[in-house]
């Protein structure tokens, strides 16, 4: 174990603190130090980004992110047997992921939310989904469910292996797990690895993975690693640019303008997934899917 990096809230300017990351000898996972779990509200200020209301796909890249997302969706859904389909999604906010996959397939009957925002539930549940405000680890079920969530959240959580067993517990016997996650192994970490790299999300990435150390982390955990797909990674190129003209002075970043403000963030998001799509196919890109199934229990 050993220094990884040191990284500060260049996004959100939430706090002055620099954060040291460290890497696993073993796994090569990179890990916060001390993680300010006692301090969630005070690194997910008011303004953060998924307490925004359901997007909308205006911009031409939420309109292909929605395009990609639903077909990833839509192959999925055709592993899974049955005529009803139960859909969890695990701290998806407001529930437009939800509201996206209920609309490539009429066999998804039953849409659920776990989130531990309760500013979230006004949305949810007026997008159609049934909202549980709680931690996916106290959470319980009398039904298991076809397709469970874990969209960009693994990252931001203490113990990620409780996360999993958790959700384990809740997948139905042919049902599948999709992780998002960023990876660190990939260009741009090395890039900005010293330099407020977009991936740490400093300090809300408490843990990040590469494939192996995700694949092995899911086998501990009583699941077996069905598929890694390598994806575009574009808001944390666009994070590692910004942040950096930010400290420079060159861009106006503030806890009261945070960096998904400013007017450059779509225009470098829009540049950098086309580049991580083009490339994808040759080298590990910035962020990856992991799709879970049922394996051997271990605990």
């Amino acid at each position: 174990m050993g220094a990884f990096a040191r990284a500060r809230d260049v996004e959100y300017y939430t706090s002055e603190n620099v954060y040291l990351y460290l890497r696993c000898g073993s796994c090569h996972s990179i890990f916060l130090e001390s993680p300010p779990a006692d301090r969630l509200d005070e690194i997910y200020p008011p303004n953060y980004y998924s307490y925004e209301p359901a997007q909308q796909f205006t911009s031409l890249t939420e309109r292909v992110k929605a395009y990609l997302d639903a077909g990833l969706f839509r192959k999925l859904l055709r592993l899974i047997p049955n005529d009803s389909l139960r859909v969890l999604d695990v701290g998806g906010g407001s529930g437009w992921l939800l509201s996206l996959i209920r609309s490539v397939s009429p066999r998804v009957k039953s849409t659920h939310e776990v989130d531990i925002e309760e500013r979230a539930r006004a949305a949810a549940e007026a997008a159609g989904h049934v909202y549980h405000c709680s931690r996916i680890e106290d959470f319980s079920s009398p039904q298991t469910y076809d397709l469970i969530l874990l969209l960009n959240l693994i990252e931001h959580v203490v113990d990620p292996a409780a996360v999993l067993v958790a959700m384990r517990k809740l997948l139905s016997p042919h049902g599948l797990i999709l992780i998002k996650t960023p990876n660190v192994d990939t260009l741009d970490c090395r890039i900005f690895r010293d330099h407020n790299w977009g991936g740490f999300h400093c300090p809300r990435h408490f843990v990040l993975f590469n494939r192996q150390s995700m694949m092995d982390l899911g086998r501990k955990c009583g699941l077996r690693a069905q598929k890694v797909i390598y994806t575009q990674g574009a808001p944390q190129w666009a994070a590692s640019i910004l942040g950096w003209l930010g400290l420079k002075g060159w861009v106006r970043i503030s806890a009261e303008r945070p960096l998904y403000k400013n007017p450059l963030y779509p225009l470098f998001c829009g540049l950098f997934a086309a580049f991580d799509l083009v490339r994808s196919p040759f080298m590990p890109t910035a962020q990856m899917f992991v799709v879970f199934q049922l394996g051997d229990h271990t605990d």
